[in-house]
């Protein structure tokens, strides 16, 4: 008995040695895809295509980060446009001939201008930090952290229509476990963001 699950042992071990990068992702990605489609019956693999995946490029972690970065920016032009826009009604309610009301708008707006660019001086040295932050790990030396298999497959939807999933699974290097997922859409779109903050550093740089 020993001996017949040791020789079953061996050939598991054989067949998985011999499979190729793109079969042992996609033994993954059904797995995975089981979960969360509306029809997993209807799953279909068309192709998959297996890469190295690179610190900080590749790496969720450094993702997270350029994303504060983006919110801080997104925080910091709300604030420059709410403070443009306090300091213009403090001049239209300004002037020797205030009355009760106009000082009262006057003051409010004064407020929210104080207001908003306390906050925006707060949120510069934030905000350069996180920056500082962010191009370190960018100009760090590339790390190997696994595996990423861009996945195209077919699946009927709740619906019943049959879509086209084009998906990237980022995959650990010894082909055990899917790390984490996201649409190719939305992996090059961080990619482009990673592209021109690249090039800004560069720019400062110069």
């Amino acid at each position: 008995m020993k001996k017949i699950f040791y020789l079953a042992l061996v050939a598991v071990i054989m067949v998985a040695c011999g499979q190729s990068q793109e079969q042992k992702a996609e033994v993954l990605i059904k797995e995975s895809l089981k979960k969360t489609l509306y029809k997993p019956e209807t799953y279909k693999p068309v192709e998959t295509k297996v890469d190295s995946a690179f610190a900080p490029y590749d790496d969720p972690a450094f993702f997270e980060e350029l994303a504060e970065l983006g919110k801080m920016n997104n925080e910091y032009a709300e604030l420059e446009e709410k403070a443009k826009h306090a300091k213009s009604s403090m001049s239209i309610w300004s002037g020797p001939y205030q009355s009760a009301f106009g000082r009262n708008e006057y003051q409010e707006a004064k407020e929210e201008y104080e207001e908003a660019n306390a906050k925006i001086e707060k949120l510069k040295t934030k905000g350069r930090k996180q920056y500082e932050k962010v191009a370190k790990m960018l100009q760090g030396e590339q790390t190997f952290i696994g595996y990423k298999a861009v996945h195209n497959y077919r699946a009927d939807n709740n619906a019943g229509n049959t879509l086209i999933g084009n998906t990237i699974f980022f995959i650990d290097e010894n082909f055990t476990e899917i790390r984490y997922s996201l649409e190719v859409e939305e992996y090059n779109q961080i990619q482009e963001a990673i592209s021109q903050f690249k090039e800004q550093i560069e720019e400062e740089e110069e």
